[in-house]
């Protein structure tokens, strides 16, 4: 786990943010940090959000700043954060913690203490919900400026370090009662991955974190491609689009990527926030290879896609 903290860490660092919450994975992941920290020349500097979600959140919150001092981090602060509404409960907490992380860190790497199970619930829940190779490539080990070093390690490990590095100096990790309510996704996931270990081997983890790292690497390669032939792409403030010629001659891999392009670049969002579905791209991608004369597709934030004179536009409102 030491050697997975280090090789995260660029040797030019001299600064990272540990995001942590009191519980087992984070402060595992603090303990190492400073222990390679010390070592390898950089200070550490722990970061606790306090949703406020829960009664007694701010003691939950004092009590791993102490932790957090007693493991020696070079500084620790608390920041409360307002939950909202936006995709459930699970993803706005989500929100809210990354955006405080991102404006305590500035520019320096934040630590993340996900670990290989935290990757295979992931990778279920998306694969239940139909989703392609991006998004069944889950969490990245690292993705600037978020790093995961854990992510290869089974929640077993965990399980070690703190009886190596917590119980001796009298640390005691704090279980969020969320995380073993079935109320939410996740936690049924979980269960259900301890179902399939028991009955088909501890390796049903290692091969959906290894299959993530194979889709990862595969849809790096097409997402490459599909900048590639982007660039045939024309583009202005409201209208984006690409000959039907050049289209219909790819691989649907590769055009509907560019279609996803022609909207993001259009509708000034990321692939990670953009509000088009896989039906959206499918009924689009229909006007190069099934044209029947389909008229105008309206398409979210004032987007509409069209065949014409040859060429697959789409136009956004003025």
């Amino acid at each position: 786990m030491r050697n997975s903290v280090e090789g995260c860490i660029k040797p030019d660092a001299d600064s990272v943010v540990v995001g942590l919450s009191g519980g087992p994975d984070s402060l595992v992941l603090t303990a190492v940090a400073v222990w390679v920290g010390i070592r390898s020349g950089f200070t550490v500097h722990a970061v606790v959000v306090d949703h406020g979600l829960q009664e007694g959140s701010q003691q939950i919150a004092s009590n791993a700043v102490m932790a957090a001092n007693i493991l020696g981090v070079t500084s620790v602060e608390i920041r409360d954060v307002e939950v909202g509404s936006d995709g459930g409960m699970e993803m706005a907490a989500r929100t809210a913690r990354r955006a405080a992380l991102l404006d305590a860190a500035g520019a320096r790497p934040i630590l993340l203490g996900h670990t290989a199970n935290d990757q295979a619930e992931t990778v279920m829940l998306r694969l239940l919900r139909g989703s392609g190779a991006h998004s069944l490539s889950a969490m990245s080990a690292c993705s600037p400026p978020w790093h995961r070093p854990f992510l290869a390690h089974p929640r077993t490990d965990i399980g070690v370090a703190i009886s190596e590095l917590l119980t001796p100096v009298g640390i005691t990790p704090w279980q969020d009662p969320h995380n073993f309510d079935e109320a939410f996704s996740r936690v049924k996931m979980r269960t259900h991955l301890d179902i399939l270990s028991a009955d088909f081997g501890p390796s049903i983890v290692t091969g959906l974190v290894r299959s993530a790292d194979m889709l990862r690497v595969d849809d790096q390669a097409l997402e490459q491609l599909s900048v590639g032939h982007f660039r045939g792409a024309a583009i202005s403030p409201y209208e984006t689009s690409m000959a039907i010629e050049e289209l219909e001659v790819l691989p649907v891999a590769i055009r509907t990527r560019l279609i996803k392009l022609l909207f993001d670049q259009l509708a000034t969002v990321t692939r990670e926030n953009s509000p088009l579905t896989h039906q959206h791209v499918m009924t689009i991608e229909a006007l190069i290879s099934r044209w029947s004369g389909q008229g105008e597709i309206a398409l979210p934030l004032g987007v509409s896609a069209k065949r014409e004179y040859g060429r697959l536009t789409l136009k956004r409102g003025n």
